[in-house]
């Protein structure tokens, strides 16, 4: 969170002592250098680690120099940071890192646990695995258990829910499993042997462990219950196929094997392993695996025991990865094992050498200026602790046939690293290689997703021999990532929202209606298009395409918004949308990013909540609250690069209270109450009277204030208290906005003497069918008083924008440049024609502005020539300077 030290993290004495004109004494502007350097002190212990929003987090990166995760962004496996420069850091898992639970992200732990019914779960995992617990008559012997009739099959592993749930089952009886972080051992579950099931991220792995050579063979029956439509297929290499209804492989399990106690040290591999028959038969939902084991290798003397039978193992389809090796005839794909190198054994007369092959999510970069990509691996084990070179290459993707014979061909090799690691050496760790050319590839071909191989730089050298954990590893801190960072071009639309009353917890918004308002900020460098919004609303449980909706043009950088229609989505049902844009002329390169929203019709928003929905139902999408911290005092402040903004937890008798170098203010709230309620940074004052009170620190250093009235019975005028500090006045402009500027500065011969201080923005009202409420400010002193114009029969509630504050001193200098530039004026000119610069900057921004600008002398059609000197008689340099361009 962000604390009120933020401001000075770069410039710790940011507040310039105020002159003996001013109101305030020299000891209260000591105390004020002292509050704000023990909030500096609390900033550097608790910094911005996130925010909601992709303008937001940048904006926090700015200001404390770290970066700053994006949370509307995050995915199953994607998490995404601002940093300092302005560019986004895109870390992308090979398999899902979090999951989406009660409209929450929580992180996946596939950690056991016991739960209600004696059974027992996965902590967090994507398909809800579970496990069964102890019941029924352990077997007399595995035969027995094999042979025991299909009536008392009893779940043993479950993934999934309703008509998506498989499970597999078990024909005796279980003992209670003991649990060791994602491992259930059944010990004793057969005779002389333990039933053990680990979970993975993406599915889980089964064996029976046999502790003892049987006496009459181990073979086992497992039935299995799968969906409506599901059927099931052996392939040529023993794997077992699970297709849908179309036909469409959905996952598979690989081809049974069973391996003894004999491993080699130096490279890890089962150095005795030998495949198992398996025969497979579907009656309707129901599928029966019979595996028999060879019982001449089981009872040979050279076998030793313990001997691990691996018959099942079930996996998501998210991303991919494999391996294959030299004499391996199975699918290696829910391996939670990587391998490149030779291990220096043969199969037969075939080297055992092994290459791995991983794909990872693209889109989510496409089309973006890459400017740094890094693969990184956890690599837990090496032949030896000396350096051997590996290999990435681009590649065909792989898939679930890929074998050593049948390899995704190899198409340019893109980086080779040296880095190793190890657990028997220096420790196990992340070795990294630079794919930075090939991610600006699959950019720039706006690739969905991107594959690759890894490889040893010398296959013959056991040296190069090592193994990485896959996307299927338990411990989510070594799965398999792919770093990119990247910039876009103006594009598609940002600050997505999914609403009323558009919050979002962690990232994801809640909406309580099946035909939300969605919205986003269009971004266009033509100011003077019309825009039209292209909605996309995918449903992420099955990951189609619900609903694609255009919007009604709106005007360049301002919000696009539509409401989905009727009959698209449901109650329960968590969705992602992403926008696109049109300007009359071309379409937007791509699509945003995607923004996750639940429907949950039942959910009632709690009065605070009501309210601020009300509030920002007729907010621009881009002026959403900055990120904030709280104290005792203050339920928000929000600190950006100049402004400290603070709104009270009690707004009856305290302030806003905003500090910076131009001009400490405190705005007094109009129809504050006593006690106020902190939502999602913004403060929402509720009474049981006519009106409600929202106040909201805005991204520019500013705040707003906004009241709901809810009947007729609200007043008609509310007053704004605020500070005018000696030698300034308060003017009021054509269009009712309000400027606090130094006396003479409205006169178009007089050069200030100082620059403007601070402004409020003309007043809005706007009724329940979004119609415009007349109303006015007028000034009064040092109070801003607003009059709005209705009776019994408007339509209530009513929303009022009483008071839009701010102070941005960067906005000013800006203003000022873009004023002499666009109207010749020296230095500032009237307040009129500054205050036309000013709204131009909030509106679009500091670069878009200045890009604005440039275009419009262009449209001059001046030659270059010509266009530098209008550029330096019209003080383009000062605009190049002052905007930041």
């Amino acid at each position: 969170m962000l604390t009120v030290g933020a401001v000075l993290a770069s410039t710790p004495h940011a507040v310039a002592k105020p002159s003996t004109e001013g109101k305030e004494t020299a000891g209260q502007f000591d105390q004020a250098v002292s509050d704000l350097e023990e909030a500096l002190k609390t900033f550097k212990s608790d910094p911005i680690k996130e925010a909601e929003s992709v303008d937001a987090a940048q904006a926090a990166a700015a200001v404390q120099d770290r970066r700053v995760e994006v949370l509307q962004l995050r995915s199953e496996t994607d998490t995404v940071y601002a940093n300092p420069d302005g560019t986004l850091t895109r870390e992308t898992a090979a398999g899902p890192i979090r999951m989406i639970r009660d409209g929450r992200w929580v992180d996946v732990d596939v950690d056991f646990k016991a739960v209600e019914g004696g059974k027992v779960a996965a902590k967090a995992h994507p398909k809800q695995l579970q496990l069964a617990g102890r019941g029924g008559a352990l077997p007399q012997s595995i035969e027995g258990a094999a042979k025991a009739p299909a009536s008392e099959a009893r779940d043993l592993v479950t993934l999934g829910t309703g008509r998506n749930r498989l499970a597999v089952q078990w024909k005796a009886g279980l003992p209670a499993p003991v649990l060791d972080g994602n491992v259930a051992t059944y010990k004793g579950a057969v005779p002389g042997g333990d039933l053990i099931v680990a979970a993975t991220r993406t599915g889980f792995e089964q064996f029976l462990r046999l502790n003892r050579a049987p006496e009459n063979g181990a073979p086992m029956v497992l039935p299995m219950t799968v969906p409506d439509g599901v059927t099931v297929r052996q392939n040529a290499d023993g794997s077992v196929s699970f297709a849908d209804a179309r036909g469409e492989e959905r996952t598979r399990m690989p081809a049974p094997v069973m391996w003894d106690a004999t491993v080699d040290k130096k490279s890890l591999e089962h150095a005795n392993t030998r495949p198992v028959r398996m025969q497979v038969a579907q009656h309707g939902n129901t599928v029966e695996l019979t595996l028999t084991p060879d019982t001449g290798w089981l009872s040979d003397p050279s076998t030793r025991y313990p001997v691990t039978i691996d018959p099942a193992t079930d996996t998501l389809d998210t991303l991919f990865d494999t391996f294959v090796q030299g004499g391996d005839t199975t699918d290696q794909s829910a391996n939670t094992d990587l391998k490149v190198g030779w291990p220096g054994d043969h199969a037969g007369s075939v080297k055992r050498t092994a290459r791995s092959f991983l794909t990872f999510r693209t889109s989510n970069f496409a089309d973006s200026l890459v400017s740094r990509a890094t693969l990184k691996l956890w690599n837990y084990h090496s032949w030896s602790c000396e350096k051997r070179g590996w290999e990435v290459w681009a590649a065909d993707p792989a898939d679930k046939n890929t074998r050593w014979t049948s390899q995704p061909k190899l198409k340019e090799k893109v980086a080779t690293s040296a880095e190793t690691r190890s657990a028997s050496c220096t420790g196990a760790g992340w070795v990294s290689a630079d794919v930075t050319k090939l991610a600006q590839t699959w950019s720039s071909e706006k690739a969905d997703e991107g594959s690759i191989a890894l490889k040893a730089a010398d296959e013959s050298d056991t040296y190069a021999w090592k193994r990485f954990h896959s996307a299927e590893a338990p411990d989510q801190d070594q799965v398999p990532t792919l770093e990119v960072t990247y910039n876009y071009r103006p594009y598609n639309g940002t600050n997505l929202q999914a609403g009323t009353p558009f919050l979002s917890q962690g990232g994801i918004f809640k909406v309580n209606s099946t035909t939300p308002t969605l919205r986003f900020s269009t971004v266009d460098r033509n100011g003077e298009d019309q825009v039209t919004g292209t909605y996309e609303i995918t449903d992420i449980s099955t990951n189609e395409v619900v609903a694609t909706v255009n919007a009604a043009p709106v005007p360049a950088n301002s919000t696009s918004s539509v409401k989905v229609p009727a009959g698209k989505l449901l109650s329960g049902r968590t969705y992602s949308f992403r926008t696109t844009s049109y300007d009359g002329t071309h379409y937007a390169n791509g699509w945003s990013d995607p923004v996750r929203f639940t429907v949950d019709t039942s959910w009632k928003p709690t009065a605070a909540e009501h309210a601020l929905g009300l509030a920002n139902l007729y907010s621009d999408a881009a002026d959403v609250t900055a990120a904030t911290a709280s104290d005792d005092k203050y339920a928000s402040i929000a600190a950006t690069e100049e402004n400290t903004v603070s709104v009270p937890w009690d707004g009856k008798n305290n302030g806003i209270d905003i500090k910076n170098e131009q001009m400490p203010n405190k705005l007094s709230i109009p129809g504050g109450g006593t006690q106020g309620t902190q939502v999602g940074g913004n403060v929402v004052y509720t009474s049981s009277g006519p009106v409600d009170t929202v106040v909201q620190p805005t991204t520019d250093g500013g705040s707003r204030t906004l009241n709901i009235l809810k009947d007729s019975s609200a007043p008609h005028d509310y007053e704004t208290g605020f500070v005018i500090p000696a030698g300034m006045k308060a003017v009021t402009h054509d269009d009712g906005s309000v400027s606090i500027i130094s006396e003479g500065d409205d006169k178009t011969d007089q050069k200030p003497e100082r620059e403007p201080a601070g402004f409020f923005a003309a007043p809005w009202a706007k009724d329940a069918n979004g119609k415009d409420i007349p109303t006015s400010y007028k000034v009064v002193g040092n109070k801003l008083v607003q009059h709005v114009e209705f009776d019994a029969n408007s339509a209530f509630p009513i929303v009022i924008d009483p008071s839009w504050w701010s102070t941005t001193k960067k906005i000013f200098k800006c203003s000022v440049a873009i004023a002499g530039f666009i109207f010749g004026l020296t230095p500032v000119g009237t307040s009129k024609r500054l205050w036309t610069a000013v709204r131009l900057v909030k509106k679009i921004g500091f670069k878009k502005t200045a890009q604005l600008i440039q275009s419009y002398a262009k449209r001059r059609k001046l030659t270059s020539s010509h266009r530098k000197l209008v550029y330096v008689l019209l003080g383009y340099d000062g605009v190049k300077k002052y905007c930041k361009f």
